[in-house]
């Protein structure tokens, strides 16, 4: 589970204090202790070393020392490459003050650790002890594990994060907490409806040796965790780095855990758990096009027509993240509308949404004005460049503006030529 941990220090005394606490985290098999230079010190190398020797006969554990140079001072950077590079399980790293990522009160080392990490993140956080300016850092060491709080929304990376508190063995005690939404319909149902979930987990994880309790609350999830977890004297938050509302989008931390790490005073272990997404690519029906319409909002605020229109979308865990368009003109069918939401992005999904509308038209011929730089994306589809004048007379005029001068409007004209029937194209 922790079988090789990675704990950076910068040699200050609050640094010291996760280092004295760090043998409470079971299953360590070694640890390697991290220093990244960030201006050359001949003195580094002999105290990274001694304090490595120290922690050795503290806690039992194999230590290796890592002295690493911080390129353009990126010392979060220099800790991910080399976790990455060592097959590192467990990241530590520390929080001070009274929560995690405030912008005052945790390094900006920490935070950038936690929001580029691909790794589990364990961010050590000593409640009560703040360590400020000359004061003395008093050693504070509570097992971490003797009582966890792990929050669910009932999601896929839910169920990841029950898979690994099952390997947990042991855990003395496990609270669940299911935070209901402001606003959402039929409150009292739901509160019924989490409960006997959250039974129905509890009877699964349940171990010899540990109690498992449940909670269920109403409001905003993230400062709800955050006060469960002060009422519940918790030692421990154990969460998933995605949630149920941003999972499948590429944003670097869930909104929620992002709540939790910046209101929580406890202890956080944030799970990286790899997840396969749920992604169809399919036509819309003509009941779904005010779906395709709020996509447009931010691009042009387009319009659907079911007279004319056929769409075609790429949804992701039952989301419509892109969608393509084909509008039929009385002389020509043009290509437009190709868009994906910007939390999408970079995962192939406009390839996707194209893929299926060229895929439904294999033996007409298909127009478009792409942009310049999407120009080599569209030729792989099979469109090619042509003479404005080559477009049909009702799709050209969509561009009369540009006065016949569609370079300084930075669009191309494409044409797709249609195959002959049972014909197909390798895309």
């Amino acid at each position: 589970m922790f079988r090789r941990v990675l704990v950076g220090t910068d040699f200050s005394r609050y640094a010291d204090r996760i280092l004295e606490c760090i043998g409470q985290i079971p299953g360590m098999e070694e640890i390697l202790l991290l220093h990244v230079l960030i201006t050359p010190d001949r003195h580094a190398q002999p105290l990274l070393e001694e304090k490595g020797r120290h922690l050795t006969q503290t806690t039992g554990v194999p230590v290796r020392t890592i002295l690493v140079e911080g390129i353009d001072g990126d010392t979060a950077g220099a800790i991910i490459k080399t976790a990455n590079s060592e097959g590192i399980s467990l990241i530590v790293v520390g929080a001070r003050g009274k929560s995690i990522l405030g912008k005052m009160l945790l390094g900006s080392v920490s935070t950038e650790v936690v929001k580029r990490a691909g790794t589990d993140v364990l961010v050590m956080h000593f409640p009560g002890l703040e360590g400020s300016g000359d004061a003395p850092l008093e050693k504070f060491c509570r097992n971490v594990f003797s009582h966890v709080l792990c929050p669910l929304d009932f999601s896929k990376p839910s169920e990841k994060t029950r898979e690994y508190l099952k390997r947990l063995t042991f855990i003395k005690k496990v609270t669940f907490l299911h935070v209901i939404r402001e606003g959402e319909p039929d409150p009292t149902n739901q509160v019924r409806a989490a409960e006997l979930r959250l039974k129905e987990i509890a009877a699964d994880i349940g171990s010899p040796g540990m109690r498992v309790e449940s909670i269920v609350r109403s409001g905003n999830p993230a400062p709800e965790i955050s006060r469960v977890a002060e009422e519940q004297d918790v030692s421990l938050i154990l969460i998933g780095r995605y949630g149920k509302s941003d999972y499948a989008s590429n944003i670097p931390l869930g909104r929620v855990v992002t709540g939790v790490t910046t209101t929580a005073r406890r202890p956080l272990l944030i799970l990286s758990p790899h997840i396969s997404l749920t992604v169809i690519a399919r036509e819309l029906r003509k009941d779904e096009f005010a779906r395709a319409e709020h996509v447009w909002l931010t691009y042009h605020q387009q319009k659907a027509d079911p007279e004319t229109d056929r769409i075609f979308g790429v949804w992701v865990e039952g989301v419509l993240v892109a969608v393509a368009r084909c509008r039929r003109h009385p002389d020509g069918l043009e290509v437009d509308g190709v868009y994906v939401l910007q939390e999408y992005r970079d995962r192939g999904y406009a390839r996707k949404a194209v893929q299926a509308l060229v895929g439904s038209y294999g033996s007409d011929p298909l127009y478009m004005h792409s942009t310049l730089d999407l120009v080599t994306f569209y030729r792989s589809f099979g469109f090619e460049i042509i003479p404005e004048s080559a477009l049909p007379v009702s799709i050209r005029k969509r561009f009369e503006f540009a006065g016949g001068n569609l370079d300084g409007s930075n669009v191309s004209p494409m044409r797709r030529p249609g195959l002959p029937p049972g014909e197909k194209r390798e895309n």
